[in-house]
């Protein structure tokens, strides 16, 4: 029977880490990003309606960011407490991962991750064409 060494127990967890090196975010962390995407979203859409030269195109926000305050409350206020009622419920559930809430997860930052590159692209023309 041989006796494994210290170092040959690292070199082995060391080769197993090699091959699980792919990146995997948490739950949390992608409802963090998520929201922090929908704050950047409202941040380059105030910048770019104050320029006078955009316009909201979304039919449904349009009435909302006429209001300082609505516009506080349905773009941060109301997405902050749905983020946590999501990690609450996820906690209480004791974690589990799902297919359908990490699929969900990942279209609703696909999403934004389009959105704020359409702003990006909208900055560009702002300060390169008008």
């Amino acid at each position: 029977m041989a006796m494994s060494t210290p170092a040959d127990t690292k070199q082995k967890s060391n080769s197993g880490d090699k091959v699980n090196s792919n990146i995997k975010f948490s739950f949390y962390q992608k409802l963090i990003f998520l929201y922090f995407l929908n704050i950047v979203d409202w941040i380059c859409t105030e910048a770019l309606l104050s320029s006078g030269r955009f316009y909201e195109a979304n039919p449904f926000m349009e009435p909302v960011l006429d209001g300082f305050w609505t516009t506080i409350l349905i773009k941060c206020v109301l997405p902050l407490a749905l983020v946590c009622a999501c990690a609450l419920v996820y906690k209480l559930s004791g974690g589990h991962d799902s297919v359908a809430v990490n699929v969900l997860l990942y279209i609703g930052i696909i999403a934004y991750v389009i959105v704020n590159l359409w702003h990006i692209f909208n900055f560009v023309l702002l300060f390169f064409t008008f």
